[in-house]
């Protein structure tokens, strides 16, 4: 059996709002969507849990200036501003982490969410994290997802900082790196040499690709296959049975 531990990757608030053109554009923002998408790609197609995090505020809020808050109004529950970017690759299998629903700030996808529950339960010891922005949602959600037990791959080439503050970007960084994070480009990471335990576990000579399509199914995919081959069984005992008669 393979001693890697199972991954997550985890896409940061890359929402309408926060890429050029938004409320609260980070300058850039939408580069960090090509890197994420390769990633997202390869992370469905082993089996392995993809999660997108985003801001989902009420129009509302003590996190809103007009409000007595830090920030102009951003990612309204149910707005245009709030819905991932076009671009970015969407699936079925692809869970979404709401954040920010009341008056905190929420910049964390842990923060008032069962984040960490459900990596738990889906037996994920790593994280790699990208997305927006560097030096708020993307820090927190990195430093929480340490606190959580979690290794971390801070994904350095698949994120933009706000930087309200020159520097701000740099400086989040090294926070995560003096947490515990591991910060590297994603074009350093070779996902490609991840054998997932449940495929090693065949024997030599299996379609390895056939089992990969198989793990990335829903529940629901599965059960039909499973009803398929019930059938065929009794198919085969039927026709065994007027050879043997």
């Amino acid at each position: 059996m393979s001693s890697q531990s199972k991954r997550a990757l985890i896409v940061v608030d890359v929402q309408n709002d926060f890429c050029p053109g938004g409320s609260l554009a980070v300058a850039r923002g939408d580069e960090v969507i090509e890197p994420l998408n390769k990633l997202i790609q390869e992370f469905l197609e082993r089996g392995e849990p993809v999660f997108k995090t985003r801001d989902w505020h009420p129009s509302q809020t003590k996190h809103f200036a007009d409000f007595g808050g830090a920030w102009p109004v951003h990612c309204v529950q149910n707005t245009k501003g709030a819905e991932f970017h076009r671009a970015l690759l969407d699936d079925l299998h692809i869970r979404v982490i709401s954040k920010g629903l009341g008056d905190e700030d929420s910049y964390s996808g842990f923060d008032g969410t069962d984040l960490a529950l459900q990596l738990r339960r889906l037996g994920v010891e790593e994280v790699w994290v990208g997305g927006l922005a560097t030096d708020y949602c993307v820090k927190n959600t990195v430093l929480d997802a340490l606190k959580e037990g979690f290794r971390v791959k801070a994904l350095a080439d698949a994120m933009r900082p706000v930087e309200l503050k020159s520097g701000d970007g740099a400086r989040a960084l090294n926070e995560m790196r003096d947490a515990g994070a591991e910060v590297v480009d994603h074009t350093q990471l070779r996902t490609q040499d991840y054998v997932d335990p449940v495929i090693e576990a065949y024997k030599d000579g299996i379609d390895l690709t056939l089992i990969r399509r198989n793990l990335a199914l829903s529940v629901d995919e599965r059960f039909e296959q499973l009803m398929s081959l019930q059938q065929l069984a009794e198919e085969l005992r039927a026709a065994g049975k007027r050879v043997s008669g």
